[in-house]
Order: C-alpha cells, then sequence, then structure tokens
C-alpha cells in the first residue's frame, strides 16, 4: 500500500494571483486554453447535465480573459445540435466537444459544427482528451445515471473517418471523470468520481493503480503542468490538488465552490478552474 505524504503549500502560493475571473456563465464544466492562439473556451450545460434540451453553449474568451462571445456556439442556433456540453479538446483547427452520447465536432475559429460522432453504447460522456496522435479519448462516467452500469473509456480515431472503439472497459476505473495524457509516458491518466482513485492505461487499455490510498472521493479534472506534476480537483470538497512526479501530494487551493474539469495553462502558468454551480471560471498562478 502506497502512502501519500500530504502538505500544505504556504506563503503566495496558497494566495495565488487571481490573473482573470469571468462570472455571468451557466453551469461550466470544462475550460481549456488554445496553444495555437492563447484563447479559451468554457462550455456551459445550462441546465440538466442528463438533458437532452438542446439550450447548452460555449463561451470564447481572448488571451486577457475578456468575452469576446457568450454563446459562441449554442444549441438551437445557426443549425447547431448543443445539449448538455462537458469535456473540450483541441485537434488542429477542431474543438471536439462531449455532449452525454455524442462527440461533436466545431470550427475553433468560426464555431461553426463541422460533423458529429454518435457513441452508441454511451450514458454521460463527460471528459475528453487528445493524444499526440490526434486519438480522442472521452469517459463515460455511468455513476450519474446507471450506478450498475460499468466504467467506460472510449477511443475516437479522428484520422480513421472517427472510428469509435470501447478502449477500456474495467472494474477498476470505477467510474472515470477526468483524462489527461502524461507528458513522458504518453499514457493515459484518469482519475474517477465516488472512489477518489487515479489510474494509469496502458496502450492496450489495461488498468493499472497510480493513486488510491487517500481519503478523495469525487475527483473531477485532472491535467499536467510542464515539469510533470499533476493537478486534480476535487468536487464536492472543493480542493485542488497538485501531485508531484515522486508522488508528494500538496494542496494547491481548498474552500471552492465545485470546481469541476480543471486544464493547465501552461504558457501562462494557471490553473483553469470552473466553478460548477458558482457559474464562474478564474484562475490559479503556480508559479514557476
Amino acid at each position: 500500500m502506497r502512502v501519500i505524504a500530504l502538505s500544505i503549500l504556504f506563503g503566495w502560493l496558497s494566495c495565488p494571483v487571481l490573473a482573470f475571473e469571468v462570472s455571468g456563465l451557466s453551469t461550466p464544466e470544462s475550460v481549456i486554453v488554445d496553444p495555437e492562439t492563447g484563447n479559451y473556451f468554457i462550455s456551459n450545460i445550462n441546465g440538466d447535465p442528463t438533458e437532452k434540451d438542446n439550450n447548452g453553449f460555449i463561451a470564447k474568451l481572448d488571451t486577457t480573459g475578456k468575452i469576446t462571445a457568450l454563446k459562441f456556439i449554442a444549441g438551437g442556433q445557426d443549425e447547431v445540435m448543443l445539449h448538455a456540453p462537458k469535456g473540450l479538446a483541441l485537434v488542429g483547427p477542431v474543438l471536439y466537444v462531449s455532449d452525454i452520447d455524442t462527440v461533436r465536432g466545431f470550427d475553433k475559429e468560426t464555431g461553426k459544427m463541422l460533423f458529429q460522432v454518435d457513441v452508441k453504447e454511451a450514458r454521460f460522456l463527460n471528459d475528453i482528451t487528445a493524444d499526440l496522435a490526434g486519438n480522442l479519448y472521452v469517459s463515460d462516467t455511468t455513476i450519474f445515471t446507471d450506478p450498475s452500469a460499468p466504467g467506460t473509456i472510449f477511443k475516437i480515431e479522428t484520422k480513421n473517418q472517427h472510428r469509435v472503439r470501447i478502449f477500456s472497459r474495467d472494474v477498476k476505473l470505477g467510474s472515470p471523470n477526468g483524462l489527461a495524457i502524461h507528458p513522458k509516458s504518453g499514457r493515459l491518466m484518469a482519475n474517477t468520481w465516488g472512489t477518489g482513485r487515479v489510474v494509469e492505461l496502458g496502450q492496450d487499455g489495461k488498468v493499472k493503480s497510480f493513486i488510491e490510498d487517500t481519503d478523495w472521493r469525487d475527483l473531477d479534472g485532472l491535467d499536467y503542468d510542464g515539469n510533470e506534476n499533476l493537478y486534480l480537483s476535487n468536487f464536492t470538497d472543493g480542493t485542488i490538488y497538485k501531485v508531484s512526479p515522486n508522488q508528494t501530494v500538496s494542496i494547491i487551493k481548498e474552500g471552492l465552490t465545485t470546481p469541476a474539469d480543471i486544464s493547465l495553462d501552461r504558457k501562462r502558468k494557471m490553473i483553469l478552474v470552473p466553478s460548477f454551480s458558482g457559474n464562474k471560471v478564474f484562475t490559479i498562478g503556480i508559479g514557476r
């Protein structure tokens, strides 16, 4: 059993500079930065996360965090179908969005809907991430719709006509939520809702425990900085953790309101934090 060392970061890191904050959102679930342009995208569920109500939207921010288009992409407008958007990922010019049982692709510059990929066995598609080859991985957090269903991660081959297959379906996955690619090994990393574990997956989809000896429960987002430090958000207890390469765990920030699918802006050295029920997105600086 692995013992986790837990410490709280004091000083300047416990009181990080807030680079920007965006309010007036509607159930924001995920926020990412475009590494090419420095613009930001925020998914807004705008209602029930399981309801096909076609009123979800994607907000777009400029490089300073100012909203340039609150409803850059919006369900029910311009022939767009978008119900409850959650995870976001960029592959070239395409912004991919997970939406209950479908992954939709949009032009990141114009917001035009390009295509949709139906994931027939999906119940609650959640986070989405891309590897260096442009393949997408999408978590199905089934605990929210059918607790008896096995947790699943789907793989979508964007260079093979968006072929969909089950990448991993394993009881060790629990109910997978956040996804990220390890910057050194290239392995897919996932955290879990309910059990609060972090796992890594081989190219064959086999699951190996990475962190499990904690009192964490409802983990949501995860991402890496440029030094292989892993950042995790605990939705229910309002905490963001940092896990160093040697697996020392530190608290970056606590007392937050429902931090959901966080991600990293590595260039600006910031954690991007969507507050799900706080209806805002804000940043936390992580220093050098």
